[in-house]
């Protein structure tokens, strides 16, 4: 089966297209079903240039809306109600947040000068100097996750390919070697005919 029509490959597109649309959908099944119905339609177009069987495609998208909506809504709901809410990060880690970040550090830093031993000191001094990226660091980690999450979708669905394939008999790989070579046969008849030489005296337009 050509890469563009595996299973993996196809749901990576149909997530992609999803994402692009989440914090519209995600929270209306119809809408989520629309949209992969959308997003697979240049894949059906695609696949018709091909000729290639249909039952091997019926059944791909059959497995993709028994399966995708349902499991990304389980991980695109929670992500986006945190991405909603600033990931949790007080103030959503605005300038005035990092600011605070950054003072506690300091303040830190001051107490360990007095408290840690000196081989320890440097450690409240390290989480100053980052704490004004703790916010990024914070939805970086997040974001991280959801991808990793998305990832797992998709390697769900590489794991029917082979149950996929089984949608194709010895019978349409036939039929598709004769309709190749017929396709074949009606091109170079096409090209022969163009090149032939033209008779002036032809009476034949």
């Amino acid at each position: 089966m050509l890469k563009a029509f595996l299973a993996g490959q196809v749901t990576a597109d149909v997530l992609a297209h999803l994402e692009r649309r989440r914090p519209a959908i995600v929270s209306d099944d119809a809408a989520i079903r629309a949209e992969i119905t959308a997003a697979l339609e240049p894949v059906r177009r695609e696949y018709a240039e091909y000729d290639l069987p249909a039952r091997y495609l019926d059944a791909l998208e059959a497995e993709l809306l028994g399966t995708i909506p349902a499991r990304w809504r389980q991980v695109a709901e929670p992500f986006t109600a945190d991405e909603r809410r600033g990931f949790g990060i007080w103030r959503q880690g605005d300038v005035i947040a990092r600011l605070a970040f950054v003072g506690v550090g300091l303040l830190a830093s001051v107490l360990a000068a007095r408290i840690l031993p000196s081989w320890q000191k440097w450690l409240p001094v390290l989480f100053t100097a980052g704490a004004w990226w703790l916010p990024d660091l914070q939805i970086g980690s997040r974001r991280r996750r959801y991808a990793q999450q998305l990832g797992e979708i998709v390697a769900q669905m590489e794991l029917a390919q082979r149950q996929l394939e089984r949608q194709v008999t010895t019978d349409d790989l036939i039929g598709d070697v004769d309709r190749l070579r017929a396709a074949s046969f009606r091109t170079e008849a096409t090209g022969r005919e163009a090149r032939a030489p033209v008779d002036p005296d032809d009476p034949k337009p």
